[in-house]
């Protein structure tokens, strides 16, 4: 099966590319999609690696008649993220509006997935969270939910997929970030593998999810009663042991959030991060705010305005 990612869809926006990819993925036993937005540069020069854009010398890859000639520096960084509970990679390219800042700022964005699909598990598809379209990042321990790997699939095989296919991709200058299920899925993978990555944001992350029903259900289905193994997935309960972090965690949650009290918990995390002393910028904030923001090494802000159709009113 073809493991290379093959195109299958492509939009222009805010001078760089929407595109889509699908290749077969081997740690989940299925075929699987995710887009990148590309910022206009590296979808002009792809052959330009992004080490030989960092420098600026781009005539040492192109030659004297290239573009710039050295005369600009385009730092293109990666930021993963990470979807919420019944989204596919289409959500969040299409209703976050983050490619202009993206853009402006050089910065791709890669959106995977939520979970394997096609694989026909027996109630893979019975409920909205859990199963389908709602992976929580780990990987499966229970044999009927074996190809549930999200974890694997986010921090091994996509990174490698990507820099061996997309060498304009600045893969080892990545951030993390995501939403609800994907906020919860951003800060573990971000507290277990510090060498990975330069930042992490969450927007109303499920920060306790051994604590609450939805972490819980998946919990219990994909790893089995142990709770000790459940631990390893929270957040709330990694900081603890993995507390060497010196980019400030940057989590925005509304405060008329449904859910705030009982699924997401983000004063557990505040508190836990208190105990070690992790830095942490915890923002409530009110019923509607029109600019939310994305925490992107070093210290680079994205703005995003027409995210807030997504909080504070929790859609997974």
């Amino acid at each position: 099966m073809e493991t290379k990612p093959t195109e299958i869809s492509s939009s222009k926006m805010f001078g760089g590319y929407n595109k889509r990819y699908k290749h077969f993925s081997p740690t989940l036993g299925c075929s699987m999609t995710f887009h990148i937005y590309f910022p206009s540069f590296s979808i002009l020069f792809p052959q330009i690696p992004w080490w030989g854009r960092v420098s600026g010398v781009y005539y040492s890859r192109v030659g004297p008649k290239g573009p710039n000639l050295g005369l600009s520096i385009i730092n293109e960084q990666v930021l993963y993220w990470l979807s919420g509970l019944t989204c596919t990679d289409e959500n969040f390219i299409t209703k976050s509006g983050a490619q202009r800042a993206a853009s402006s700022e050089g910065v791709a964005l890669i959106v995977p997935d939520t979970s394997p699909r096609g694989l026909n598990v027996e109630g893979e598809a019975d409920s909205w969270d859990f199963g389908v379209g709602a992976g929580f990042y780990l990987n499966a321990t229970q044999e009927k939910w074996k190809n549930w790997r999200m974890y694997d699939y986010i921090v091994k095989e996509l990174p490698k997929l990507l820099s061996e296919n997309f060498p304009q991709l600045n893969t080892s200058q990545a951030s993390i970030s995501g939403h609800s299920m994907g906020g919860h899925g951003a800060l573990t993978i971000y507290l277990k593998n510090l060498d990975k990555y330069k930042s992490v944001s969450a927007f109303s992350p499920i920060v306790n999810p051994i604590n609450c029903a939805w972490g819980q259900k998946a919990f219990t289905n994909y790893l089995g009663g142990n709770k000790a193994d459940w631990e390893e997935y929270d957040a709330t309960s990694l900081i603890s042991k993995y507390h060497d972090v010196s980019a400030t965690i940057l989590i925005d949650q509304g405060e008329d959030d449904k859910f705030l009290h009982d699924q997401l918990l983000p004063h557990k995390f505040e508190e836990a991060c208190r105990n070690v002393n992790v830095p942490l910028l915890l923002r409530l904030q009110a019923r509607l705010r029109s600019l939310l923001t994305i925490l992107l090494p070093p210290s680079l802000m994205i703005t995003s305005a027409t995210m807030l159709k997504l909080f504070p009113f929790h859609d997974g």
